[in-house]
C-alpha cells in the first residue's frame, strides 16, 4: 500500500484535484507508516508474533523504513520498542532504535537487519534468564549490533 501511495501518478488530474488528492494519500500514507511499522516492531522485537510470520513483517518493515523519512517515524519506533513487552532492556533497545534510524538514512537494508530481528524474536520466546534485560545472550545481542549497525 505504502508502494503503491507513493508511485500513483497524478498528472492526469488537474492542479485542484492533485492538490486535494495529495493531502489526503499524505495522511493515509502516514497513518499506515506508522501504524504498521510499530505494529511490525513490536510483534517482532518482543516476540508476540508467531514465528512463521517473522519474515513476512521483516520484509514489511524493510520496505517501510527504506520509503520513509526518520521524522515522521521516529514516534511510533520509538513507542513499539518502548513497550511493555520488550524484555530485553535499555542497551538493546537503543541497539534496535538506532538500527531503525540507520535503515531510513540508507539506499537499503542489509540482511544483518532480518538477523537482528529473528534474534530478539527468539530471545523473547526463551524462558532462560540469559534473555532477560542484562542476561548474557542480551549483552552478547548489544555487543553483536551496536558493533555492526545495519547500514
Amino acid at each position: 500500500l505504502v508502494s503503491s501511495l507513493t508511485s500513483l501518478s497524478l498528472e492526469s488530474l488537474d492542479d485542484a484535484q492533485r492538490d486535494a488528492i495529495s493531502s489526503v494519500i499524505a495522511v493515509i500514507e502516514h497513518a499506515v507508516q506508522t501504524d504498521v511499522i510499530a505494529t511490525a516492531i513490536t510483534s517482532t522485537c518482543a516476540g508476540i508474533s508467531p514465528r512463521e510470520v517473522i519474515e513476512p513483517l521483516t520484509n514489511l518493515m524493510r520496505v517501510i523504513l527504506t520509503l520513509s523519512q526518520w521524522s515522521a517515524i521516529e514516534a511510533s519506533v520509538s513507542a513499539a520498542i518502548d513497550c511493555g513487552q520488550f524484555q530485553l532492556g535499555d542497551e538493546a533497545k537503543s541497539v534496535a532504535f538506532e538500527t531503525f534510524k540507520v535503515c531510513t538514512e540508507s539506499e537499503y537494508v542489509s540482511a544483518n537487519f532480518e538477523k537482528m530481528i529473528l534474534v530478539m524474536w527468539e530471545m523473547h520466546q526463551n524462558d532462560d534468564t540469559g534473555s532477560i534485560a542484562g542476561g548474557e545472550a542480551v549483552l552478547d545481542f548489544v555487543q553483536k549490533y551496536k558493533k555492526q549497525p545495519t547500514k
